[in-house]
């Protein structure tokens, strides 16, 4: 169904509130303003914006459509997904929800990689299997900007962490956004406290909100067409030079 005939159920009967989510790969204020038409209550920029960009697409919506705008400030960004469920494969003798006795319900599962970090696997209703970067990215630096460039609604997401660490954590960003935390001291916190259910320590870092300074076009690898081009154009140079010393 189209989001737009979704929004139109949801205002002719009710339905619940839409949600425009980070998968939706808002990045600029053109598509941020076209969601925001089709009523959408929160809308997520992409991950692929860093903090900067997030506040000139803050500033460049007008004051109720950026009232709409939920940044995430907190999360271990999703990896990739796939249809092959980690769990029927590794915890069950089954190959499908249909003979695994869904052990996703009641086990926990990491991918490890050749660093020792520890990626969580989550299935979800429809069994397909999401990785989540074992370290998570906090825009703790950037809040108090995000939030004067008219940012009002910040999310924290969570994976596997034990619930006892979930009230903790959001008072410290809540207090962050009050103004009675500093950054420094969050992510302080956040490395020597944040953990997994296995109890592994993974630290945090800004990830991609973290702004770069754009490269050099210079210091970039050639792409795959370039490097045909230029194998191309060398075979042909190389041919005349053979037709000129004949």
């Amino acid at each position: 169904m189209r989001l737009s005939a979704m929004a139109a159920e949801a205002a002719a009967e009710r339905l619940p509130e839409l949600h425009a989510d980070f998968s939706l790969n808002v990045a600029n204020s053109e598509a941020a303003r076209a969601f925001l038409k089709l009523g959408v209550v929160r809308l997520a920029p992409t991950f692929d914006l860093n903090a900067i960009q997030i506040m000139e697409l803050s500033a460049a919506l007008a004051p109720h459509e950026r009232d709409r705008l939920e940044v995430i400030v907190h999360t271990n960004v999703p990896i990739f997904h796939t249809e092959h469920c980690v769990f029927a494969r590794r915890l069950s003798d089954g190959n499908s929800y249909k003979d695994c006795g869904h052990p996703c319900t009641r086990h926990s599962l990491h991918l490890v990689d050749e660093q020792q970090h520890r990626h969580t696997v989550l299935a979800d209703s429809g069994c397909r299997n999401t990785v989540f970067n074992a370290q998570p990215q906090s825009a703790a630096p950037y809040v108090g900007q995000l939030l004067d460039a008219g940012v009002r609604h910040l999310r924290v997401e969570l994976t596997d962490q034990p619930g006892a660490l979930v009230g903790p954590l959001l008072e410290r960003y809540a207090s962050l956004a009050r103004g009675d935390e500093t950054p420094e001291r969050l992510l302080e916190w956040l490395g020597a406290n944040l953990v997994d259910s296995t109890g592994y320590k993974p630290g945090v870092t800004t990830g991609s909100y973290r702004p770069k300074a754009e490269r050099a076009i210079a210091s970039l690898r050639p792409t795959s067409a370039e490097l045909r081009a230029n194998a191309k154009r060398d075979d042909s140079q190389r041919t005349r030079d053979r037709e000129n010393s004949w």
